[in-house]
């Protein structure tokens, strides 16, 4: 019995704690929230185009390289492709990364390159949905470049 419970124990914490210092901390219906701290590079974006604004609302995007994807907390049924998120403090995200409240004239938002460090961490599973991180900060930011219109 003693080897039984420290196994469920064992495994509770394995399924709890992740890589890179993020833990599960809590799962309501279609969300599980994960905090800790990971530090990612990738590309962001604010796409301001009509259709985007429709679908997505007006949000800064991250799309972590290949390496920083793996370290992201996963979905119970996986979730297939690329996998990104959008920035839930979205005010703190067009600061830190220094984005106008209009894309330049003739473009439809902003791109670029960058490393973050983001605190928390929330995966939504079903239909078209994105997950959502906290930004706690930009360590670096290459040269952003506007996007053009669909």
């Amino acid at each position: 019995m003693r080897r039984f419970a420290l196994a469920v124990l064992a495994t509770t914490c394995m399924d709890l704690a992740l890589a890179d210092g993020f833990r599960e901390i809590g799962r309501e219906g279609r969300l599980t929230e994960y905090e800790g701290e990971l530090r990612l590079s990738g590309q962001f974006d604010r796409r301001q185009d009509a259709e985007t604004l429709v679908w997505r609302g007006d949000r800064v995007c991250f799309h972590p390289d290949a390496a920083a994807q793996a370290k992201l907390p996963a979905s119970a049924e996986g979730k297939g492709g690329t996998r990104y998120f959008c920035f839930s403090n979205h005010r703190a995200a067009l600061e830190k990364f220094q984005l106008a409240a209009l894309p330049p004239a003739g473009s439809c938002g902003m791109s670029g390159k960058a490393s973050v460090v983001i605190t928390r961490y929330t995966v939504e599973t079903g239909g078209n949905v994105f997950d959502q991180a906290w930004l706690e900060r930009v360590e670096k930011v290459d040269a952003k470049t506007p996007l053009a219109c669909p």
